[in-house]
């Protein structure tokens, strides 16, 4: 399934020519980060169960569609995940949050698995996986395989920038999962960077540099 690639977008643009400039400050990044990540999140919420009710305004009974929060959880990807966090939140501050801590090797850029905070079930939930570099996509699978296991409904992945390796190898293994990117880059480097990218984007979200 092909990614949804929201670069084409102005404020999708701008924000992105903001996160590439080695000049932004850690703060800008964290600020900027925030907000495209709930632009692309906010597009990925397509894939989130909702329901027809009916409300009263203060004129009128209306009937709208809403999104059921509880049977919706976001899966930031600890370190970087993190910066995604608050974004998913302020749209739906009703989703349970549970981390999932994933290490790479930089030397055979695999992921070690060290922590996670999950239920012993999931059935029912739309999972969204939070993480702003689709890169080799090891991360990625590692943590939708490990999501498999406890049976949601759905898993959605959202991230901000991503490489054909990353989108490829997470399509192949599991390609029931839909990708929404806010761009995705040319290629992968010697040491497994997504190319031109953004440098580390924990690191610059952290001020950790």
């Amino acid at each position: 399934m092909n990614p949804v690639v929201l670069q084409s977008e102005p404020a999708v643009a701008h924000l992105l020519s903001i996160l590439r400039d080695e000049r932004t400050s850690p703060a800008e990044f964290a600020e900027r980060t925030d907000i495209l990540a709930g632009l692309v999140i906010a597009e990925a919420l397509s894939e989130a169960p909702s329901e027809s009710i009916e409300i009263a305004t203060p004129l009128e009974s209306v009937r709208v569609r809403r999104i059921i929060e509880d049977k919706v959880i976001a899966v930031p990807i600890l370190r970087a995940g993190l910066g995604m966090e608050r974004a998913f939140l302020r749209l739906l501050p009703g989703a349970a949050v549970y981390h999932i801590g994933l290490r790479r090797d930089e030397k055979t850029f695999a992921p070690h698995y060290y922590y996670d905070s999950f239920p012993r079930e999931l059935t029912g939930k739309t999972a969204y996986v939070l993480d702003p570099m689709l890169a080799t996509g090891g991360s990625a699978v590692a943590t939708v395989r490990r999501l498999v296991e406890l049976r949601p409904r759905n898993i959605v992945y959202c991230g901000i920038i991503g490489a054909p390796d990353g989108v490829s190898r997470l399509s192949l293994e599991f390609p029931q999962v839909r990708i929404f990117l806010a761009a995705l880059d040319s290629h992968l480097d010697d040491n497994a960077y997504i190319r031109p990218g953004l440098g580390d984007a924990g690191d610059r979200y952290f001020g950790t540099l």
